[in-house]
């Protein structure tokens, strides 16, 4: 009987680990024309064989979540330590991630359309694993609006179902208000509200 429960605990434990496998980190609504870079930041916590058994939701301006996610990542494999972005799904997507914040774009979904007040669910296995943002509450003026601004998990926090404000880190709105330039060629290394780009980091 031992043996058994022994079997049944460490299997659960298994499952719990790979289900954080991939986690939120970050997410932005940029000051360059239309609102770009607009998306989010994962970090690959442990080696990923499969990235397709994760999706993202979008439950925006205080909507409750459908409950499914509405967009399923490709068949991807990914390595422990990898930065993955989710830009909007837009023709400057990519160059508006390469010039402000100079990483790769790597997946284009509308689950990252956000404004600043809505919040981004990420699923595995069709059940919700991690979240940024307050679902059923419009994020407008509450602590973790990030409209033309952005927001950044603070390291070794851990992904959760429920939003935790505590766990992260806020520019606050408007933070990125003129930081385009006048000629649109801005970029976050010269912003005063610097985002956090690719520094998440986690013992646990």
């Amino acid at each position: 009987m031992r043996k058994l429960y022994f079997l049944c605990f460490t299997l659960l434990m298994t499952g719990m680990s790979f289900g954080q496998d991939l986690i939120i980190t970050g997410a932005i609504d940029g000051p360059l024309p239309g609102g770009f870079p607009k998306g989010i930041e994962l970090y690959v916590v442990n080696d990923i064989a499969d990235l397709s058994v994760y999706g993202l939701e979008r439950a925006g301006n205080g909507d409750p979540s459908s409950g499914a996610q509405t967009y399923t990542f490709p068949a991807d494999s990914h390595n422990a330590g990898d930065f993955i972005y989710v830009g909007k799904p837009d023709a400057n997507s990519t160059s508006g991630f390469a010039q402000y914040l100079n990483v790769t774009l790597n997946y284009e979904s509308s689950a990252v359309d956000h404004n600043g007040n809505d919040a981004i669910i990420l699923y595995f296995n069709g059940a919700p694993s991690d979240v940024f943002g307050e679902v059923g509450v419009n994020g407008s003026g509450e602590s973790w609006e990030c409209k033309d601004g952005w927001a950044y998990r603070n390291d070794n926090s851990s992904p959760s179902a429920t939003f935790s404000d505590s766990e992260w880190t806020f520019s606050g709105p408007d933070a990125l208000d003129g930081c385009d330039g006048s000629d649109d060629t801005g970029t976050n290394a010269g912003c005063a509200s610097v985002f956090p780009v690719g520094t998440f980091s986690t013992t646990l």
